[in-house]
């Protein structure tokens, strides 16, 4: 768990020193990306062919602003290339010529150089553990085996925040799928799969979603822009977040064919109630477990643990709480 409270940590500290809702969802994830213990970043699973490709993306609440790579290699932190995109896109560039928001392969790295993000070399990204993982994947290919109970690596890394402003934020980082071919993009590269973010405005609540799964199941039902329009029109955040979980996934006609689902996700939502602002964290998965981590500024210390189902049998796991 020591991750995570680095992560939320990390936020905070951006956060106090008066930055943005986007500043602090890009630095918590890039902390998720430089540990070899995720599949993002350094660390990152391998795709068929040995090599890491990675997807990412950032949404900001407050322009709607979006950006995005996929299936982009040798970039240390892939979360940054999309930052960089909202905030040429939010400094008003586009105005001056099309602004990139979604970006793949080499022409995202080529595009990250010239702004002088850091990109290091493709082998650089290969983590000991990640390769020996990749061989014995290569091995089962070979032999043509199956295993229900070999991880492939589903795990996608994501961070959602609303700062002092009322700015909401999120973004979502992943290497995908062990074995993927080369140049697949998944979900967390993917406007309206990976992460959502949507700033109050009039009766309706500020929210926002970052979602970890099976990237080919969560971009056939949008899954994390419905859970978003629910997080809007339902008065009970547990509620949205399970009828989520439920209607727009497990029960989906968009997934007859798949035997296994594999989705899960954290939330939040603020609101005015009484003159104050009412934020609620909430998450929710259908998996075995899922690592959570979160922090407020009237905590004194992040809170960062493994949700797990309590029985076998559980078609949902869902909890939270109000922050603030």
């Amino acid at each position: 768990m020591y991750i995570l409270n680095r992560a939320c940590l990390s936020a905070m500290h951006i956060l106090k020193q008066n930055g943005s809702s986007v500043q602090a969802v890009t630095e918590a994830i890039k902390q998720l990306e430089n540990d070899p213990s995720t599949n993002a970043g350094y660390g990152s699973n391998l795709c068929l062919t040995g090599k890491v490709e990675c997807d990412a993306s950032l949404m900001t609440g407050k322009s709607g602003t979006f950006g995005a790579v996929g299936a982009v290699s040798g970039l240390k932190n892939p979360i940054e290339t999309p930052f960089q995109m909202v905030t040429e896109a939010e400094k008003g560039f586009e105005l001056i010529w099309q602004v990139s928001r979604f970006l793949a392969g080499d022409g995202a790295k080529q595009w990250a150089k010239s702004r002088k993000i850091p990109t290091i070399g493709d082998d650089d990204l290969i983590e000991p553990n990640a390769h020996e993982m990749y061989l014995k994947h290569i091995q089962m290919l070979v032999e043509e085996q199956e295993s229900q109970n070999t991880d492939l690596g589903h795990d996608t890394v994501g961070a959602i925040c609303i700062d002092s402003k009322g700015d909401i934020s999120a973004g979502v980082s992943s290497g995908g799928i062990s074995l993927k071919s080369p140049g697949r993009v998944g979900e967390a590269a993917m406007y309206g799969s990976g992460c959502w973010a949507q700033n109050a405005k009039g009766d309706f609540p500020g929210v926002a979603c970052s979602t970890t799964g099976t990237g080919e199941q969560i971009m056939r039902t949008m899954f994390t822009y419905k859970c978003a329009e629910r997080l809007l029109k339902e008065d009970d955040i547990q509620t949205a977040v399970i009828d989520a979980l439920d209607n727009d996934f497990l029960e989906s006609p968009m997934l007859c064919m798949y035997d296994q689902k594999s989705v899960g996700t954290i939330a939040l939502r603020s609101q005015k109630s009484h003159g104050r602002t009412r934020v609620e964290f909430w998450f929710g998965h259908v998996t075995e477990d899922m690592g959570i981590g979160y922090l407020s500024g009237k905590m004194k210390a992040p809170k960062a643990f493994v949700s797990r189902k309590a029985l076998s049998s559980d078609r949902i796991v869902s909890r939270g709480q109000l922050i603030s």
